[in-house]
Formats: C-alpha cells, sequence, structure tokens
C-alpha cells in the first residue's frame, strides 16, 4: 500500500492521486505547476502585444494539426473544434484538458493543468496563453497572455520547459 506523504490515507500501489487531498503519490508534492528559473526559459525581446491578422472563411474545410512531443516523439491530431485546452489532468480537482501532456513530464517540465488554448478559424489555427505559470512560447517569444498568434506549419510551441512541435497538414 502507498500512504499519502500529506494526510496518511493508504492507496493501492500505482494509485497516482491522493483521493483525499490530491497530492501527486509518486512525488509527494503539490499538483500545483512550480514557478521554473527565468533563465531557464526563453528570452523574448519581441513586442508581447503584436499578433498577425487572421482570415477567416467558411468555405475552406479545417485542416488536421497535428502536435508532436519533441522529447517523447508522441504525436497527438487534435479533434476539430472550436477550441482545444491544453495543459495536465488533475481529477481531484476535475480539471480534464483536451490535450493532457502529464504522460509526458507536464508536471516536471512546468506545464499549467490551464496552459494554454488554441483556437480553429476556419483553415487557420491560433494559439493563446491562459495564465500559465511559466509562460507559453512560440518559436522562442513568450506570449502575451490572453492574446491569440497565428500558428504556422513547422512552428516550435514551449510549454514550460516542454517543446511541441506544430505540424498542419494541408
Amino acid at each position: 500500500m502507498i500512504e499519502c506523504p500529506s494526510c496518511g490515507r493508504k492507496h493501492r500501489p500505482g494509485t497516482l492521486f491522493c483521493s483525499e487531498c490530491g497530492v501527486y503519490l509518486p512525488t509527494g508534492g503539490p499538483l500545483r505547476t512550480e514557478p521554473l528559473p527565468e533563465e531557464e526559459l526563453p528570452i523574448s525581446r519581441a513586442n508581447p502585444w503584436l499578433s498577425e491578422p487572421v482570415e477567416v472563411s467558411a468555405e475552406v474545410p479545417p485542416v488536421p494539426l497535428v502536435i508532436r512531443v519533441l522529447s517523447t516523439g508522441r504525436e497527438i491530431q487534435l479533434p476539430s473544434t472550436p477550441e482545444v485546452h491544453i495543459g495536465r489532468t488533475d481529477a481531484a480537482h476535475g480539471i480534464f484538458p483536451d490535450l493532457d501532456l502529464s504522460p509526458d513530464g507536464g508536471l516536471e517540465e512546468g506545464v499549467s493543468r490551464h496552459h494554454c488554448k488554441i483556437h480553429q478559424r476556419g483553415s487557420s489555427y491560433l494559439v493563446e496563453d491562459v495564465g500559465s505559470a511559466n509562460g507559453t512560447f512560440l518559436n522562442g517569444q513568450r506570449l502575451t497572455p490572453y492574446l491569440p498568434h497565428v500558428l504556422k506549419n513547422g512552428d516550435k510551441l514551449q510549454l514550460g520547459r516542454l517543446t511541441l512541435e506544430v505540424i498542419i497538414r494541408e
């Protein structure tokens, strides 16, 4: 049996989260994303308020978007929905993002439970940081929270220290 280091409740081996207090059992640490040291994140010198205009055409069918996690090689085709939430699952608090990066080391790499979202607008995609603890970076440039930016094929997204590649299959 695994004993929760926070509340002492006993759990079966392999349990990830304490059902009593929500502590992440493998490390005994908190579920919140710890801020990373600034020197471990890219330095951004671009205008944080600059974003490209997006043309939306109702006649153009959506193009599939795939996210590749560079550290694990895992590829995930995003659902063709208007919005896809990206982050980490936290069952104790009812947080279930559309794209869960927990299996890719999301907690250790500084990915927030609610980190960013990708919007689909016709055949275009936009990424938006939703106030994450360690920021979202697009090709090395830190995004201003809640300001969407256009995604292009081959773009690199960095969530905390976890790097993703954007693949738009046309």
